[in-house]
């Protein structure tokens, strides 16, 4: 996948250096440009949407290997309750009226019924 998004990223770039030379060519002419320099600023845009989609995912990635890393050294049986366990795994409890909703680290929500 990191592949993909590098291979992206370097067919975006060859893309806008194509254009921007392009653009210098048409500076010494009457023509301005404009649809060239919009295009430029639309592959940046494109560009960056894809890096920060990238940093994302590997973010998440790392919060998931260090989940996994704690869980593996956790005891197969857990006897009584355990601050640092509880912490790790869960991001928030939201209590409403009739039901109460868990929200844990890795995304997932349950939804508890009373």
């Amino acid at each position: 996948m990191e592949e993909v998004t590098s291979n992206q990223i370097a067919a975006i770039d060859e893309q806008m250096k194509s254009m921007q030379q392009e653009l210098l060519a048409t500076v010494n002419s009457k023509n301005t440009g404009d649809e060239l320099g919009m295009e430029i600023r639309r592959l940046r845009d494109e560009k960056q949407a894809i890096q920060n989609e990238q940093a994302s995912r590997q973010d998440l990635k790392t919060r998931i290997d260090e989940m996994m890393r704690f869980l593996n050294d956790l005891p197969c049986e857990l006897t009584e309750y355990d601050e640092d366990y509880l912490r790790t795994l869960l991001e928030k409890i939201t209590i409403y009226d009739n039901h109460i909703i868990v929200e844990f680290k890795s995304g997932i929500e349950i939804q508890i019924n009373e």
